[in-house]
Parts: structure tokens; sequence; C-alpha cells
């Protein structure tokens, strides 16, 4: 019966887990559809940001912007954009992955770490921080993200920075999140460049026109576009650690509700065992009794 005891405790346990794991998910779920309609409602004026910006280079001097020429000195600068809980599966996992390739290729560079997952990672494997931010809000805005932003143009117009790659986990849908790491400075010509020249080259002529000039306004808009894709990033962050907290959240308390029905058998067949011991010996105890 101590057994028993012991199994019957068990399983008191495991029904409390599945209680909070239950209200965890059913919070998750709450926040995730609020984070996924926010990220995938965003890319469409990211879209046509990236379109104008193709349209103003294909319209002026690609390297007359120094956003768009390489520096020649500086460090390479990743910027990390991770969680600041855990509990969101390997999702962290799969971007600090992605985060040591850049390592193994770039032994001096600096890092700008997002999110307190990102700032443990960088302290605890000796990689030098430049900046580190924690606990932003869960609904980012574009006020949020204008330090940061300032932080790296501004780094890279100076030349501290002789690159610039920005890390974050891209939201696929609510199974799924791919760690993704994109060269955000200096902004390629060719990546500015639509791939149907004709295309481009027809709307230049047709569709729009320029005032005061395409250099001016590509001047203008370059920075906003690199506080937009950092926002974008952050959206796209949000979404995915949503979804994932409450997929693994769903997932424990799937595997809480199982270990429950499997102690329950458990602890049915060792009562049951415990009767007929119980059984045997009052039928022994019996059986001697009319001997």
């Amino acid at each position: 019966m101590a057994n028993s005891r012991q199994v019957k405790q068990r399983i008191s346990t495991a029904k409390n887990i599945s209680k909070i794991t239950k209200a965890m998910e059913m919070v998750s779920a709450s926040k995730m559809r609020k984070a996924q309609d926010r990220a995938v409602s965003a890319r469409l004026y990211s879209r046509t940001m990236a379109e104008s910006l193709r349209l103003l280079a294909k319209a002026t001097d690609k390297t007359s912007h120094p956003l768009l020429t390489e520096n020649s000195d500086g460090k390479a600068l990743a910027v990390v954009i991770s969680t600041d809980r855990g509990l969101c599966g390997s999702l962290n996992q799969n971007l600090f992955k992605e985060l040591a390739r850049w390592r193994k290729r770039h032994p001096l560079g600096v890092v700008v770490a997002i999110g307190k997952k990102a700032i443990t990672f960088c302290q605890y494997y000796g990689l030098e921080l430049h900046a580190q931010f924690s606990d932003m809000p869960d609904k980012v805005t574009t006020s949020d993200i204008a330090p940061l932003s300032s932080l790296i143009v501004r780094g890279y117009l100076e030349h501290q920075f002789l690159s610039v790659s920005l890390f974050f986990m891209d939201f696929i849908n609510t199974l799924s999140q791919q760690a993704k790491a994109e060269q955000l400075l200096p902004l390629k010509p060719v990546d500015l460049l639509d791939s149907d020249e004709t295309l481009v080259e027809s709307a230049l002529h047709s569709e729009y026109v320029f005032e005061p000039n395409p250099q001016t306004i590509l001047n203008e808009l370059l920075p906003f576009y690199i506080e937009n894709t950092i926002y974008q990033a952050f959206l796209e962050a949000r979404a995915s650690e949503h979804s994932a907290r409450m997929v693994t959240m769903k997932n424990a308390s799937e595997n809480a509700t199982e270990l429950v029905d499997d102690l329950r058998l458990i602890y049915n067949k060792e009562r049951q065992a415990a009767i007929t011991s119980e059984l045997l010996d009052i039928t022994t105890a019996t059986a001697s009794l009319k001997q």
C-alpha cells in the first residue's frame, strides 16, 4: 500500500502540472493569434517599402549613399533577437546555431543581444557584447525600435562596423519557425534591384514621378527602411515565440494527461493485486478454521 500511495501522489502532481501547462497554453494561444496577425499584416508594408527602394536604386547612383557601400574597417556586428523567457522548445537553440556559424566566420565580431536568452548565451560563450536590450515590450512599436536602429546606423556610418547581420526566428506557421540570418548593412545594390528589370524600367517611366528627386528620397528613406526591417524582424520573432510556446505547452499538457492515465493504470493494478492478496489470505484463513 505504501507504493500505491506514492503512485497516487504522482497522479496528483501530474494533474497539477497539467492544469498549469493548460493555463499557459491558453495564454500563449491568445498572445499567439495577436502576434501572428501583427506579423503577417505588416509584411505588405515592408514589401512595398522594399519595392520603392528598388525603384529608387534603379533611378540613382547606388554607391551615392554610405549605407549602400561597404566599409573598409570596423568589426562585424550581429544583431540577435531572442526571447526573455524560456518554455518555447528549441526556438532559441536553433537561433543560436545560426549565430555560432556566424561566429566562426567572424571570430572578432561583436553582438547586439536582444532578449535575456541571447545575453546569457553571449556571456556564457564569451561573445563580445556591443550593446544589450532586455524586457522589450511584447507589443513592440517603432518607438521601441528607434534607439536600436539609430545605434546600428550611426555605428555603420562612423565605420565602427564592417557589416551588420540580423538574426531572428522567421514565422512560417504555428508549427514551423525558421532561424534566419540576413545582411542588414551594407545594403547591396543587387538586393535593391528587381529581378524583372523590364518591370522596374516601365514603372520608372510610367507610374512614378519622384519629387524633389530620386536621390533625395533615397537618402531620406534608407534609415527608415533599416528601422522597418528591424521592426518586422521583431514582429516575426514575437509570432514565432508565442507559437512555439503554445505548441510546447500543448504537448506538455498532452504528455501530462497520458502520464496520469498510465499512473492510474499502475495504481489500479497494484490496488487489484492488494485486494486479490487479501482475499487469498481470507480464503486461506477460512479454510484453516474449517479444518
